[in-house]
């Protein structure tokens, strides 16, 4: 055990810290193991990773931290997210796997779902980003960590619904806010094929005024057994929500609406 934590220390030291996020080491040398230590330095020494900067957040299934990074010969802001590969919650996820043609799972190991997770956001974000729907640009992924576009300003991440609560009828119309958002629900259903299955207010990030889906790692093809079931989950949470003010839809219309080709 302290070989290993000598180790991650050693990796860690590899590493260039933004002056700001040097106090986040620590939870870094927590949330990391020394597998996913190792991933990430391979990203780094591929050019992808150029800083890495504080914590933006962190769960049981997966951490979120902030880098400068870099793709397609330019610099940009990343969000680096790290999938725990011992989590206790992941047997929650097996459902949202199994039923995806996309995926053979009859001979992986357990540690190896979570890299068929993590490559399964990856894909689900690549389909609905080309579909032109609302969601973090996908950059690259490598066992569990993906890197994708950081959305938010000065390192700070931009506020979910849940975060803005009663506060979102001052910072922008709620009404047209629905109706874009249900009109990328359309296109992650028509374009992309696919269904969030876990849409609510939690995981629609208002940036610059327009609404992003995010965590797309459960999100599954519309020919999933269960895909119509998560349809109705996700227009439902998002009819609760946006009646807290004042805004009626009907379930039966929306499902309608977005599923018409």
């Amino acid at each position: 055990m302290k070989d290993e934590i000598r180790e991650i220390d050693r990796y860690l030291d590899r590493f260039r810290f933004k002056e700001k996020g040097m106090e986040d080491r620590k939870i870094y040398e927590e949330v990391l193991d020394l597998r996913t230590l190792k991933t990430f330095y391979k990203l780094s020494a591929k050019g992808y990773i150029k800083a890495l900067g504080g914590v933006i957040s962190t769960g049981k299934e997966a951490n979120v931290f902030y880098a400068d990074g870099h793709f397609e010969c330019r610099d940009v802001p990343m969000a680096v997210k790290i999938y725990r590969i011992e989590t206790s919650e992941f047997y929650k996820m097996d459902e949202y796997l199994f039923g995806d043609k996309r995926f053979d799972l009859r001979r992986i190991s357990r540690k190896e779902l979570i890299f068929v997770w993590t490559e399964k956001e990856f894909r689900n974000l690549q389909r609905a980003h080309e579909a032109n729907v609302n969601v973090p640009k996908p950059f690259v992924h490598l066992k569990n960590v993906i890197l994708m576009e950081f959305l938010g300003e000065n390192e700070v991440p931009a506020p979910t619904l849940a975060d803005l609560g009663s506060e979102l009828k001052n910072v922008v119309d709620v009404e047209m806010l629905f109706e874009e958002i249900v009109e990328n629900v359309k296109r992650l259903y028509v374009d992309a094929e696919l269904v969030h299955a876990d849409l609510s207010e939690y995981n629609i990030v208002l940036f610059k005024d327009r609404p992003y889906l995010i965590d797309m790692g459960q999100s599954v093809l519309i020919d999933h057994p269960y895909a119509t079931s998560y349809l109705e989950r996700d227009l439902k949470n998002l009819i609760r929500f946006f009646s807290k003010f004042g805004i009626k839809a009907s379930l039966d219309d929306l499902i309608g609406y977005v599923t018409e080709g």
